[in-house]
């Protein structure tokens, strides 16, 4: 049985990096109660949530140590949790929030498809979830960009033969420094891409999820994923403020994901995720295409990738709260609703 939705939903932030904030700010517009909000050990433990998220002013919800705070007497719908994108790794903060009787949504790329990431841990927040009574779901930009543009898409289609996913994102966008760029291999000579192990990242294992959730989404049965992973070299010099000048031809400026699924009904998927520098003039985009009976194509542009990954993961709380008990996916929620109107 569905749960009902309260007019103002009471959140809980775990995490309150750039998009805890995100969402801190956004909850302060919609006149949403912040209950709590929690962060590993460090600077911003002790800070007040409101000057940490660059409001200018106090919200009297001070920052606590997630592994020495009390989470018995929480008095609120939701924990909004951006730790880590290992559901491993994030269980604690799950089982925290969950036991206290929060439904609990996490950014994290392994929380959008759990059993197809880490079926051991996905067991564990599902048993826990239901005992309590409460939902898990993972969003973020994923959500409309890669899973439901996906799913919708296929809508027009009477027969389908096979899906196509392709992206590319701008390193510049999502990493923070030259040591978070030179994960994906940019400004690596090949001989360092392979010798870094960059060839067998378990990265992969994470983004085939996307075809593999949408083909499940759409009624068929997954048989086979297989994945590789590619440097992407450029022929031509690209200029990389992150990297400090430029990074010649010839040179790594990032990652190439492939990924092959099959499935029992004969449909097959296969998708190309580029994470890397980019040329003058490129957007950062993903796009389907669903290859049948019409031929069908979508391409998603963003231009404030932050904004956008934040804003998917908060206009998801309402449907997160009515959703019924344990591991609910994005694909079961419904298409992506605005909050503009609330």
């Amino acid at each position: 049985m569905s749960k009902s939705i309260p007019a103002k939903p009471r959140i809980v932030i775990y995490g309150t990096g750039q998009y805890g904030q995100h969402v801190a700010r956004f909850a302060v517009q919609k006149g949403w109660t912040i209950v709590a909000a929690y962060n590993r050990a460090g600077d911003k433990v002790g800070q007040d949530l409101g000057r940490l998220a660059g409001l200018g002013r106090d919200l009297g919800v001070i920052v606590q140590d997630c592994d020495t705070a009390s989470f018995e007497s929480l008095d609120a719908d939701l924990g909004v949790v951006t730790m880590t994108n290992l559901l491993r790794v994030n269980l604690p903060a799950y089982e925290r929030l969950m036991n206290a009787g929060l439904n609990v949504l996490c950014h994290g790329s392994e929380a959008y498809y759990p059993y197809g990431n880490d079926p051991v841990t996905a067991a564990q927040i599902d048993a826990l979830a239901k005992q309590r009574g409460v939902t898990f779901t993972g969003s973020g930009i994923w959500d409309m960009s890669r899973i439901w543009s996906g799913i919708l898409v296929a809508g027009p289609c009477t027969e389908i033969r096979s899906l196509f996913h392709s992206s590319i994102t701008d390193v510049h966008g999502q990493a923070l420094n030259a040591q978070q760029a030179r994960q994906v291999g940019a400004g690596m000579t090949l001989a360092e891409f392979e010798a870094a192990g960059l060839h067998k990242s378990p990265i992969a294992k994470t983004y085939k999820t996307i075809p593999e959730h949408v083909l499940a989404a759409l009624g068929y049965t997954i048989t086979d994923a297989r994945t590789a992973i590619e440097p992407v070299i450029f022929d031509v010099p690209v200029e990389s403020a992150l990297l400090g000048g430029t990074i010649a031809a010839g040179m790594c400026v990032g990652t190439r994901i492939l990924a092959d699924i099959e499935t029992r009904e004969g449909v097959t998927a296969h998708a190309e995720i580029d994470l890397r520098l980019f040329r003058p003039g490129e957007i950062e985009h993903m796009f389907w295409e669903v290859r049948g009976k019409p031929t069908s194509r979508v391409r998603i542009e963003r231009d404030d990738s932050a904004h956008a990954t934040a804003a998917c993961l908060f206009n998801r709380i309402p449907d997160v709260i009515a959703a019924p008990p344990g591991i609910v996916l994005i694909s079961q929620l419904g298409p992506l609703k605005t909050t503009a109107t609330l």
